[in-house]
């Protein structure tokens, strides 16, 4: 599994450097949204929260949303919690794919701050955060498409310049993914890379074989703990 390099963070470290201590809702145009767990249970609802956002096996793009919601409906600090809630998804779609860096969940929420708040209502009044999900990934998807077509030229400066043309092939978009995380995180399975670029093990598999056929990479240490090098010579 994925390694989201979230282990070591001290998540009572943000907003003001404390949890709050007192109780606090979420409100709208029309009131009260949301009301929070009371603020004894916001430390363990934390913990729980980072350690299912580590460990589960859904999709980067579904995780990332049930962490902002989960987020919201915890408010875990006085102030701050929507902007905190929303930085976070983010964060945790760019590690599904660069492109999602420069996805604005900011200003998808603003445009549609009405609806945000209905889908934190209709997930709570659910208990369960399916409603809020299909809400953030409607937008998801609309900002994606409104955008379609749009270069992106940070991945392609980012191989050139960890890599150069030392390769002598012409790789495709998708290929140039793989090696990319390979050079960054040399012990990534065909697991990890398929979690994180959407494509699917098999295809990742076939890629990481033509690459070694090819001797762009080698394999150092045990198929369970070795790692990847790419030979940039």
């Amino acid at each position: 599994m994925h390694d989201l390099g979230y282990a070591d963070f001290n998540y009572a470290d943000m907003s003001d450097g404390r949890y709050r201590r007192g109780g606090v809702g979420v409100f709208g145009e029309r009131g009260l949204v949301h009301l929070a767990p009371p603020a004894e249970r916001v430390p363990t609802l934390m913990a729980d929260l980072f350690d299912w956002l580590k460990h589960s096996n859904d999709h980067l793009l579904i995780r990332s949303c049930v962490f902002h919601y989960e987020f919201e409906f915890i408010h875990p600090f006085l102030d701050g919690n929507g902007r905190m809630g929303r930085l976070w998804q983010s964060l945790i779609l760019g590690k599904l794919h660069p492109l999602f860096e420069h996805l604005p969940v900011e200003n998808m929420v603003y445009d549609n701050q009405q609806q945000y708040y209905e889908a934190i209502t209709a997930s709570t009044n659910a208990g369960q955060s399916g409603p809020f999900i299909d809400f953030m990934l409607r937008e998801i998807h609309k900002t994606l498409k409104a955008h379609q077509g749009e270069t992106h030229p940070s991945e392609e400066d980012e191989f050139g310049a960890r890599f150069g043309k030392e390769f002598g092939v012409k790789f495709g978009v998708n290929e140039k993914r793989v090696l990319l995380l390979l050079d960054s995180n040399p012990s990534s399975s065909a697991g990890d890379i398929a979690e994180q670029t959407g494509l699917s093990k098999r295809g990742i598999e076939k890629q990481l074989k033509k690459f070694r056929e090819l001797g762009i990479i080698a394999r150092t240490g045990s198929n369970k703990n070795g790692l990847w090098i790419i030979n940039k010579e």
